[in-house]
Order: structure tokens, then C-alpha cells, then sequence
């Protein structure tokens, strides 16, 4: 079972942006592999809201994430995740 920083690297793997995730309890969670769940990156139209809904919270619905820009600031839900990843270039 993969811990949250395993979790948090494949997502930035995949997905081209770092997040931070947080587990919403204390209850030990059983967390699945992210590139096992989705072999591609998610559309660049898609938002970080619409990510965080389609692929985030129905992958790993005890924790809470933060997506992250490429200076450490947190990434707004309405902001295409074109424009995030292109801040990691």
C-alpha cells in the first residue's frame, strides 16, 4: 500500500504539478497506486476543481488535496490545469 508522499510523487509524475494531500482521519487509510488508477494526464481544459472532483477525491475520498504552482502557491480551483503546469516550464 502506498504512503502519501508515493501517492503525491506519481501524481506529479503523471500529472506535471506537486500537490500536498492531507488524510481527513485518523483511521489508517489504504491508499491505491495513482498511476495504476490513471494511465494518462488529465485534460489541460479540465480545472484543478473538475481534477480534484473527477479523479482526486474518487481515488482517495478520506483525504484532502492541495494543488501547488511551480513557486510553492497554492493553485486557485478555478484555474485550467494548462495554466499550472505550465508554470513548472
Amino acid at each position: 500500500m502506498p504512503s502519501i508522499e508515493k501517492i503525491q510523487s506519481e501524481i506529479q509524475e503523471l500529472e506535471g504539478f506537486a500537490v500536498d494531500i492531507a488524510a481527513m482521519t485518523t483511521q489508517p487509510i489504504k491508499m491505491k497506486s495513482y498511476k495504476r488508477t490513471y494511465e494518462r494526464r488529465a485534460r489541460e481544459r479540465h480545472t484543478v476543481a473538475d481534477w480534484k472532483r473527477l479523479r482526486f477525491r474518487d481515488a482517495y475520498p478520506d483525504c484532502g488535496v492541495t494543488v501547488l504552482l511551480s513557486n510553492g502557491r497554492v493553485a486557485s480551483d478555478r484555474m485550467m490545469l494548462a495554466r499550472v503546469r505550465q508554470s513548472y516550464n
